[in-house]
C-alpha cells in the first residue's frame, strides 16, 4: 500500500534531535533546581545562626555579667541542631564596655575540626553601675 504524503509521520532523525533537545532542557532544569534547593539551605541555616547569635548576645546582657577579654566557646540547641557559638570580648578605650564579636557554626561531626562560621554578630555590653543614692 503506497503512503500518502499527508499521512506520513516523524522519520527516525527527527525523533531523535528532538529527544536530545529535551534531554538538554531538563539538565539545565534540573541543575537549576539542585542550585535553588542547595541556596534554600544555605539561607535556612544562616537565618538561624544568626537567631543563636542575637539570642546569645541578649542573654549574655540580661545576665549583667561584664565578660572578660578573650575567647570562649559554647554549644547551643536551636531548631533541632547544634550550633557552635564562640564569643570573642575585646577591650575598648571606654574600661566600662566590651566589645562582643559573636560567631555561630554549625556543629560539626569531624573529630578535631573547627566548623566554618555561618554568621557573625557584633555588639556591645556596659559594666552594670549601681548608683546607691544616701539620704
Amino acid at each position: 500500500m503506497p503512503v500518502r504524503p499527508e499521512a506520513r509521520g516523524f522519520t527516525l532523525l527527527e525523533v531523535l534531535v528532538a529527544t536530545a533537545i529535551f534531554a538538554v532542557a531538563a539538565l539545565g532544569l534540573l541543575n537549576t533546581q539542585r542550585t535553588q534547593i542547595h541556596t534554600d539551605q544555605h539561607l535556612d541555616a544562616k537565618t538561624f545562626a544568626h537567631w543563636v547569635a542575637l539570642n546569645h548576645l541578649a542573654d549574655l546582657r540580661l545576665s549583667k555579667a561584664f565578660p572578660d577579654v578573650g575567647e570562649s566557646e559554647t554549644e547551643v540547641k536551636m531548631a533541632g541542631r547544634e550550633w557552635l557559638v564562640v564569643t570573642k570580648g575585646q577591650s575598648t578605650p571606654t574600661p566600662n564596655v566590651r566589645l562582643l564579636t559573636i560567631s555561630v557554626a554549625e556543629k560539626s561531626d569531624k573529630f578535631g575540626e573547627r566548623p566554618t562560621p555561618v554568621t557573625q554578630v557584633t555588639g556591645f555590653i556596659s559594666r552594670v553601675r549601681t548608683n546607691a543614692v544616701s539620704p
